[in-house]
């Protein structure tokens, strides 16, 4: 059975509202024209009683003149009934007509009139049939009264108010129209995002796109539930704590080692800082929820545990901000261990060198073989140098490192260090070029011209007969930048991650000599201890660039 459409039932029932309102209206007028009628007639039959006293005198010819003239002024009925009911005189029948007429007494107004002096009825004429308002008055004393005076005026019939009504029906028909083209718009509109959701066409029924889409909602949220659970699970077995905040910085997710690394309770939605008083975790994750991004610090708990912790925003309609949270103890336990064994073994190893230098230059006096003397210098020399820079490694990252800060210009110190590496380029036939606007720095000369000297040197020994360094240096974003560039043999895009760790060297089968992979070590921890930034891109075959970045 086809369903009746929202235009049709929205047309029926204006047309329905706007048909009883008429109909109420209608018969409200009618009712308050009927009370006027009935308080006019009341009025008038009582002042006209008086002087119908004197009509009951004259004869009927005279009294039937006199009221027809009452009746003119008027425009109602007036009848004169005298004390024993008969009709003495009426305006609307002739005086000699007026003998068949039945007796009025019985009338009710009459009734009411000889009980309460007035009365006043509606009923149907027995004379014209049609329905009359009826006023009678006792005329003399109401003991012995001479007749009564009754007025009447046709009431107007109820009718149906048609013009009412068919204005109704047109508005309803209107209305209908309008409200079934709304509807059809709004359908398109609705099935246009729900037609996506199933396999229906965009024209079929609202109801059945509707059913469609929402087996896909509920397939859609059970695979996402599902998909939520796997997460959690999987965060759950992670060493790592995570916790997941909404943006109110309340909990929405914590796995048990969070809970156990912060050593609280992480009650979902209820606020981080109610459980967690590390400061510096609160600190990173206000500011991420104040300005989006990512944060790194460490945290110091008072168990003794150190964590790093790292807060990073998320695009999410729930999820506003994850923390990652990291035991760090046994890293940095292994990291002073390291540092100290660096340490211990650069001093050690300066004994036995000042031995082997002594043995070696007396070898070289006693006239032994001069080519296995030479070859002791020189790998004794190796030796030191690598000592050399095993302590100035150890130096640095222990944080024992003295800057001699002052104002230096850039330029002069890059050109220092081309003029001393310029013999190594002439033997390795690699031109070195020095680029860019004049720069100047608050920072310690020696150890800038130190991680400069580094990169030059690391430019011409991995290169190739004329091959090129060059060294540039320029104002960019609030910070000097010192750009040391090579087309020499670069480094493999696997290894580049690798290359500032110690004792890291990039293999290379044509390579014949290299270094001790300390070197661009040395020129990480140095370039941080001045405050600046280093970053390395290299392309195999290619060359390398390092750009040195320093707040200006």
């Amino acid at each position: 059975m086809k369903r009746t459409t929202p235009g049709f039932v929205v047309g029926l029932s204006t047309f329905a509202l706007i048909a009883v309102g008429t109909l109420l209206i209608d018969a409200l007028h009618h009712a308050v024209t009927r009370r006027s009628v009935r308080e006019r007639l009341a009025t008038a039959v009582r002042t006209l009683a008086p002087g119908a006293a004197e009509l009951f005198a004259m004869p009927p010819e005279r009294a039937d003149a006199e009221i027809r003239r009452w009746a003119v002024v008027s425009g109602l009925r007036v009848t004169l009934i005298a004390a024993d009911g008969r009709v003495h005189a009426d305006s609307w029948i002739p005086s000699d007509r007026l003998g068949p007429l039945e007796n009025h007494l019985g009338r009710p107004e009459v009734v009411a009139a000889r009980r309460s002096g007035a009365g006043v009825s509606e009923r149907r004429s027995d004379t014209t049939g049609r329905p009359y308002i009826y006023a009678a008055q006792v005329v003399g004393p109401t003991a012995q009264p001479l007749g009564y005076l009754r007025l009447a005026q046709e009431e107007e019939p109820f009718g149906v108010p048609w013009i009412g009504l068919l204005l109704g029906l047109v508005v309803g028909m209107l209305t209908g129209a309008l409200t079934r083209r709304r509807a059809a718009t709004y359908h398109h509109a609705v099935a246009r995002h729900l037609v996506g959701w199933s396999d229906l066409p965009e024209d079929t029924g609202l109801e059945a796109l509707a059913e469609a889409a929402d087996r896909r909602f509920r397939g859609e949220r059970d695979r996402l539930a599902h998909e939520a659970e796997v997460v959690r699970a999987a965060l759950g077995r992670v060493e790592e704590g995570v916790v997941l905040l909404d943006r109110e910085g309340s909990v929405r997710f914590a796995n048990a080692a969070a809970t156990a690394l912060l050593g609280a309770e992480l009650a979902v939605d209820h606020p981080l800082l109610e459980a967690v008083r590390a400061p510096e975790v609160i600190a990173a994750v206000h500011d991420v929820l104040a300005q989006g991004g990512e944060r790194h610090t460490t945290a110091q708990l008072a168990d003794g545990a150190e964590l790093a912790v790292r807060a990073c925003a998320i695009s999410h309609p729930v999820v506003t901000v994850a923390v990652v949270l990291r035991d760090v103890r046994e890293e940095h336990q292994l990291e002073r261990s390291r540092r100290a064994l660096v340490a211990d073994l650069a001093h050690e190893l300066r004994t036995p060198l000042t031995v082997l230098t002594g043995l070696a230059e007396e070898l070289s006096d006693s006239g032994a073989d001069g080519e296995l003397a030479e070859t002791l210098v020189r790998q004794v020399a190796k030796l030191r140098a690598f000592a050399s820079e095993l302590e100035e490694l150890a130096r640095i990252e222990s944080g024992q490192l003295r800057l001699q800060v002052e104002e230096v210009s850039v330029d002069r110190v890059v050109g220092q260090v081309l003029a001393d590496l310029a013999s190594s380029a002439d033997v390795a036939g690699v031109a070195l070029a020095q680029r860019g606007a004049a720069a100047t720095l608050r920072t310690d000369p020696v150890r800038l011209g130190q991680v400069i000297g580094n990169l030059v040197d690391n430019g011409i020994r991995y290169n190739r007969r004329g091959g090129h360094v060059t060294v540039e240096t320029a104002h960019a974003d609030g910070e000097v930048r010192i750009v040391v560039g090579d087309d020499g043999l670069g480094i493999p895009a696997a290894e580049i991650g690798l290359v500032f760790q110690r004792f890291y060297r990039v293999r290379r089968q044509a390579e014949t000599t290299g270094g001790s992979g300390l070197g661009l070590a040395i020129v990480k921890h140095l370039t941080r201890a001045l405050g600046g930034t280093v970053n390395l891109t290299s392309r195999e075959g290619r060359g390398t660039t390092v750009t040195l970045g320093f707040p200006a």
